[in-house]
């Protein structure tokens, strides 16, 4: 089945925000060379529902802490740090405490801003539920609820109420949440597939899935995520316990401004990929054709493509070179994304695109 994306509604929210991304340059490019996946015995007219040719994004991280709840270091040091360190927007999201970048004016500038933020801290008979509220205008509450599906629907309702972006936070921390809650939970924009946190077991283990095969668990049954990656930084000092330090995952949306607006925008629509250390030069999906391009130094390291569809099926796997790998539709894949690889465990996910025939 095609998307039936809530997340239209909220763009409309932002509308003159979209209307800026008119200008990001996401023009269609002259094609490179590519290695393409076979697709003898396709189906007639397969194609992809959605559309988008993307060689410029903004790199951010959207779960951080400060000192203002759980975090080592201030408010100031935080974000000084991501500034100096290439990133071009972050939100603060302490527990409970909504972040206001007008705090911190003095510390944005030109190419680095702030978004709003705070990650809504709840229990579900007992154990951690935990939802990060992106793009909002004032704190939403956490507390106790008899449910993890409980606390996940009334904190993301309330997230959508501001118009804002609502992420399902480390499913796998405490165990908290099954793969039926991740999925009911699909009036979120985002889901945290990778996380710089050591305790929040985003591998799973031999009874628990993956944060990426919860991904695929909830986008099979018709949910419309969009997996990312992000720090849950608590400490810059990499001698600190527990080493939750910054760098280690984010996420890079679509197009060239900086502006807060068009980048909630992006969020909304899960226009980004996400990463633990791969820098993506272009992704492009049209008609029938998923492309994906690494930088060239991560080509030319290995880099492999791996094209996947419902249920978690790998479809392809292509060696990175000169050019983009290339996945063609069949027609029975229900969504192509794709995932990088590097040997060194390094890793970027794109996003899920619904194939019709």
């Amino acid at each position: 089945m095609p998307f039936v994306s809530h997340r239209r509604g909220i763009v409309s929210i932002l509308i003159s925000a979209v209307c800026l991304l008119s200008g990001l340059g996401l023009g269609a490019q002259v094609e490179p060379p590519a290695r393409s996946a076979s697709t003898q015995g396709a189906a007639a007219h397969p194609h992809f529902l959605r559309s988008f040719d993307v060689s410029h994004f903004q790199k951010g991280n959207v779960h951080t802490h400060t000192t203002l709840s759980d975090g080592g270091s201030s408010p100031e040091q935080t974000i000084a740090w991501y500034r100096s360190h290439g990133y071009q927007f972050l939100a603060l999201t302490d527990h409970n405490i909504q972040s206001n970048p007008a705090r911190y004016a003095s510390l944005q500038e030109p190419g680095f801003v702030l978004i709003s933020g705070e990650e809504i801290t709840m229990t579900g008979n007992g154990r951690q539920v935990h939802v990060n509220a992106l793009c909002t205008h004032t704190r939403i509450p956490g507390g106790a609820f008899g449910s993890a599906a409980a606390a996940l629907s009334t904190a993301i309702s309330q997230v959508r109420a501001q118009g804002g972006v609502a992420i399902v936070n480390h499913p796998n921390f405490d165990w908290g949440l099954s793969a039926a809650d991740v999925t009911d939970a699909r009036d979120a924009a985002l889901l945290e597939i990778a996380s710089g946190h050591p305790y929040v077991h985003s591998a799973g283990d031999a009874t628990h899935p993956s944060h990426e095969s919860l991904w695929d668990i909830a986008l099979s049954s018709g949910a419309d995520f969009m997996g990312v990656g992000v720090d849950d930084e608590h400490h810059i000092d990499v001698s600190s316990d527990p080493p939750a330090t910054p760098g280690r995952a984010w996420i890079a949306t679509f197009g060239e401004l900086t502006d807060p607006a068009p980048i909630c925008a992006a969020l909304a629509l899960g226009d980004l990929y996400a990463s633990t250390g791969i820098d993506l030069q272009r992704v492009s999906v049209r008609d029938q054709r998923y492309e994906v391009e690494p930088v060239p130094a991560q080509a030319q390291a290995q880099a492999i493509v791996v094209f996947i569809g419902a249920g978690g099926r790998e479809l392809a796997r292509l060696e990175a070179g000169d050019g983009p790998a290339v996945y063609r539709a069949r027609g029975d894949e229900g969504y192509v994304r794709a995932r990088v690889e590097l040997p060194d465990g390094r890793r970027a996910w794109t996003p899920a695109v619904r194939v019709s025939n």
